[in-house]
């Protein structure tokens, strides 16, 4: 299990009179006392939508007895979620200031599970859950102060637990004591004399919980912070007016769907007006979903005149996927083509001398982003400066901004999903996928048809696909303990070459006489033939071209050497200086070449040229060779190159 960020103080007050979340430092209802909730970091709380709440009542009924989750689960008080760490996903439950419980998704078993801690365990117990033990006082007083349940200890327990069963422990009294993972069967239980037959996960004294009055609405919860979420918009806005003044340069927003960046978008609004620009990349993979609110939502605002939108042809993604295999967390070649890419093409379109972005990016996102500064520029993205002015807001603020301006909000949220994007991203947690899976059948059988083709060609298990193995190059270190779980460590490997990828090998290096020097020579071959004229093309960005069809060979000048390369897909470098500087050249000149005939079109190298010698033709980079004054500064960003 990775550790989950640190992103700085957590602060979750709950009024116990109003029974609402507080998110500054006093309730602006009632102004009443407030406690603490420990929340998990890094603290991104959000709020249960009824699609969560379905989900976890579920879950407690098929754990603890039909109809146990409409008793212990409230349709009348507020509920809110906070991921924290966990293998795939999982969320803390929270409701009457406390942490009920969690919910999560068990990789190994691909099912949800829910974890009752001690308040809502009182809850299960008092109408009548199953999966229950009855200790003697003396067990529950060695369970309190830390042991763990043995055999002896067991007065009576449910016969139908099984190892692995989250259990409640109650003493002779029939109060709870404690909760944890059952580590042995209910029949053994009764059966045995010895053996650890429970791993306490949470133990304390008998007690009564306060029960909260319900009926709360969001409107409560906004009532309550109204304070705080002025302040906030007000520090936001300001924000905003200060970057625009600074920055001077027309003004966008980049706009993708989710609560992030609606919340941005009507920020920037309010600050600014209506003179902006809204960025959309349709990136040919988002949900239809997202599209269809995207229009919807800047119709109803009156912006449809200032949308930006930039269709990317679905077929770039499966391009890419055809030629360098799936994408994966540690290799996200997609982001680069089919969005980074398409956003510098949008941006260049519109924006010749560069514009500026406010971006929906928060710091709870993931730890790279919270460490990246409220104002940054993109090397993917040459010409856009972005600025967040929400860097610092957690998913309840935003949600509470969202639902205090009665703003739409993208429907997959009510869906269950707690986080928007493109539905075949490595990013995707099993429970995401399991959820498209059921919401989007047919997206889903697609892209697991492309994963089959994958699976087959490395001799993959199935589990490689079932358990989502494929959103990674090299296995993390939670995939490889997964692996080991399921006995696929010896099977699932990382990807290190896609089938059919361009290698180049090395085959003679030495040293020749010129007339004025000694100079070095390399000679390498491709593991296939070239096309003389799309790779001429490309080459001419190192320098000056010649090409011969009939000898079929492409002659290559450079100030600091000179190539020739042959249409059988062999070359040979010549170069006035060492072999570490011919090698060198080898590689630049091969990276050319996988360029050449690899290019998805994602217009990142146009961006980059100062001259503007690279357009996209054809859905390829074309570079005009009279314009191009061999500058090198389109050399570095290209995604086929990771």
């Amino acid at each position: 299990m990775s550790k989950a960020p640190y992103f700085g103080k957590m602060k979750l007050l709950w009024c116990t009179s109003c029974n609402v979340p507080i998110l500054g430092d006093r309730c602006n209802r009632c102004n009443g006392s407030l406690v603490r909730v420990p929340i998990s970091p890094p603290g991104d709380v959000r709020p249960a939508f009824k699609c969560d709440i379905k989900l976890i009542k579920k879950v407690v009924d098929f754990q603890f007895g039909e109809d146990l989750g409409n008793h212990v689960i409230p349709e009348n008080k507020i509920i809110l979620l906070n991921k924290t760490s966990y293998i795939d996903r999982m969320d803390e439950i929270i409701f009457d200031g406390k942490i009920m419980g969690y919910i999560r998704f068990s990789p190994p078993d691909m099912k949800w599970e829910f974890v009752p801690k001690l308040p809502i365990a009182r809850l299960l117990w008092k109408f009548h859950c199953k999966k229950w033990i009855k200790i003697d006082n003396r067990a529950a007083q060695a369970v309190i102060s830390g042991k763990n349940l043995l055999v002896p200890g067991i007065l009576d327990c449910d016969k139908e637990i099984i190892e692995g069963d989250h259990v409640v422990i109650v003493n002779e009294q029939e109060e709870v004591v404690a909760v944890g993972t059952a580590k042995m069967k209910g029949e053994d239980m009764k059966k045995r004399t010895r053996g650890l037959a429970v791993k306490i996960r949470e133990a304390e004294p008998p007690s009564q919980d306060e029960v909260l009055p319900g009926g709360q609405t969001w409107r409560d919860v906004i009532n309550a912070n109204m304070k705080f979420l002025e302040e906030q918009e007000n520090k936001a806005l300001t924000f905003i007016k200060n970057v625009v003044k600074s920055v001077n340069k027309p003004v966008t927003v980049a706009f993708s769907g989710g609560k992030d960046s609606l919340a941005t978008l009507m920020l920037v609004l309010k600050a600014l007006g209506s003179k902006i620009k809204v960025l959309f990349i349709d990136t040919g993979i988002e949900f239809p979903e997202t599209v269809k609110y995207t229009l919807r939502l800047l119709q109803l605002l009156g912006l449809e005149d200032h949308l930006l939108i930039k269709h990317v042809n679905n077929g770039v993604f499966w391009h890419v996927v055809k030629n360098f295999g799936p994408p994966g967390r540690d290799y996200r070649i997609c982001c680069k083509t089919n969005k980074l890419g398409p956003t510098t093409q949008l941006i260049r379109e519109y924006f010749p001398n560069g514009c500026l972005s406010f971006i929906g990016q928060r710091k709870y996102e993931s730890e790279k982003r919270s460490k990246e500064p409220k104002i940054w520029r993109n090397p993917w993205v040459p010409g856009q400066i972005g600025a967040s002015p929400i860097h610092d807001w957690n998913a309840l603020q935003i949600w509470l901004y969202i639902f205090k301006a009665h703003l739409p909000y993208n429907p997959l949220y009510e869906a269950g999903f707690f986080r928007i994007g493109c539905w075949v991203c490595p990013a995707l947690k099993l429970a995401e996928i399991e959820n498209i899976k059921k919401t989007h059948p047919s997206l889903w059988e697609k892209w697991e048809k492309e994963l089959e083709k994958w699976r087959k060609t490395y001799n993959l298990p199935k589990e490689w696909v079932t358990y989502g193995f494929w959103r990674w190059r090299k296995l993390s270190k939670s995939q490889e303990e997964l692996a080991k779980t399921l006995g696929l460590a010896q099977v699932i490997h990382k990807l290190k070459d896609v089938p059919g990828k361009l290698k180049c090998t090395l085959i003679y290096e030495g040293e020749i006489c010129s007339v004025n020097a000694t100079e070095s020579l390399i000679k390498a071959t491709l593991n296939t033939y070239i096309d003389l004229d799309r790779t001429s093309n490309f080459l001419s960005i190192l320098g000056k071209i010649k090409i011969s069809k009939k000898l079929g060979f492409i002659y290559l000048r450079s100030k600091d050497f000179t190539c020739k390369i042959f249409q059988t897909g062999r070359f040979l470098v010549r170069a006035r200086d060492n072999k570490k500087f011919s090698k060198k050249i080898i590689e630049k000149v091969f990276k050319t070449i996988v360029r050449a005939i690899y290019c998805v079109g994602c217009g990142i190298c146009a961006s980059k040229c100062p001259n503007n010698a690279i357009s996209i033709v054809n859905g390829r980079a074309v570079v005009n060779q009279s314009l191009c004054t061999h500058c090198g500064k389109c050399l570095g960003e290209c995604p086929v190159l990771l």
